[in-house]
């Protein structure tokens, strides 16, 4: 059975262990708080201090200067530090369950190559004088008497440090991996009582858009487009569509539920995205998919859109958002992965004892 829509062209094999590229944005989250994590990750370790420095004693201020009431202060500390995710390292894989793992892997320092050859064009934004990180002042330093009156913002100095540097954050070598995991539903685990009567994988009309819920929580009873912020019961495993995280050498993303960040979620539907330009937030998109053994070159493409939270960062400081296209070739090599952490009890305690 052949699903094909030729919105994006085929791209040739890579050579080694790789059979695809991403095209993508990816924007972290960076602030006082967190950003001695990424050194040697995000930064070279011979340039931490300066980075150190760029961040010390930023305090809330008020936007245009003046004064203003608590309430409207922002923070000076934060700024979203663009990175390109354009990689031919990508590879489509059916896992041992029958679901499509789409991994993809770039290196740091050669993100920071496309944005030197660019000349830091992707990094326009940080001059924009009317934002915070934007200020021109007259020092990235804190000046002598702490005073922060007429410091450069955050995001100009950054601009600076690496456009300084280029040399040094081009040899970083760590690898950025994103993985998103399609549940393309096939026969369901024995032990989910409620997907026991669940249809096989059906006959998909492309394009197909998929919700991100990497934590796996039932909808809100009040509206299913919405997903529950409290505690509630593990959705059922045919009922999950898209799981995704994303990985910086220790530190580890997950992938915020579908509808999360809109500003009215009971109105954050599906129903506008296909017809629109641009991808929603928390959603995979499916344009082509041809499965091993269908009529055709297997493969899948499509294009994403999520926003991901740190394991240990807060919300507001361990943020880091991607977006952008995919099109890889679909293998069928064999891989075992970890499942997502479940609270669902099969047996109760004394039968799971004795089961064992």
């Amino acid at each position: 059975m052949t699903r094909s829509l030729s919105l994006l062209l085929a791209l040739p094999l890579v050579g080694g262990c790789f059979w695809g590229s991403s095209d993508s944005n990816t924007f972290f989250t960076l602030s006082a708080g967190n950003v001695e994590v990424y050194e040697g990750l995000l930064y070279p370790a011979e340039r931490a201090e300066a980075w150190a420095e760029i961040f010390e004693a930023r305090p809330t201020v008020c936007p245009g200067g003046g004064d203003c009431g608590d309430a409207s202060r922002e923070r000076s500390d934060v700024v979203d530090l663009f990175l390109p995710y354009e990689t031919s390292r990508g590879r489509g894989l059916l896992t041992q369950k029958g679901d499509l793992q789409l991994t993809f892997h770039l290196d740091v320092g050669d993100a920071y190559k496309t944005l030197g050859d660019d000349g830091l064009g992707g990094w326009g934004y940080m001059l924009d004088e009317e934002q915070i990180y934007g200020a021109a002042g007259s020092t990235c330093a804190v000046a002598e008497d702490g005073s922060s009156d007429d410091r450069t913002g955050i995001g100009r100095c950054l601009h600076s440090e690496v456009g300084d540097n280029i040399a040094a954050y081009e040899k970083l070598d760590e690898d950025l991996r994103l993985v998103l995991l399609v549940n393309l539903l096939s026969d369901d685990d024995v032990r989910s009582t409620e997907c026991q009567d669940a249809l096989e994988r059906p006959d998909w009309d492309l394009p197909k858009t998929l919700k991100v819920n990497y934590n796996a929580i039932r909808p809100n009873e009040a509206d299913p487009d919405v997903y529950a912020i409290e505690e509630t019961a593990p959705l059922a495993q045919c009922d999950i569509e898209v799981f995704s995280r994303m990985q910086l050498g220790i530190e580890r993303f997950n992938a915020d539920w579908y509808g999360q960040e809109a500003e009215d979620p009971s109105r954050f539907t599906l129903d506008r995205t296909n017809d629109a330009e641009e991808t929603i937030l928390g959603t995979v998109e499916l344009t082509d998919l041809v499965l091993p053994g269908e009529d055709g070159d297997s493969r899948a493409a499509g294009r994403f859109n999520i926003r991901f939270t740190s394991d240990r960062f807060s919300a507001r400081d361990g943020k880091l958002t991607v977006e952008g296209e995919f099109d890889v070739s679909i293998r069928t090599d064999p891989v075992q992965i970890d499942e997502p952490e479940r609270q669902t009890d099969l047996l109760n305690p004394d039968d799971a004892a004795t089961a064992r």
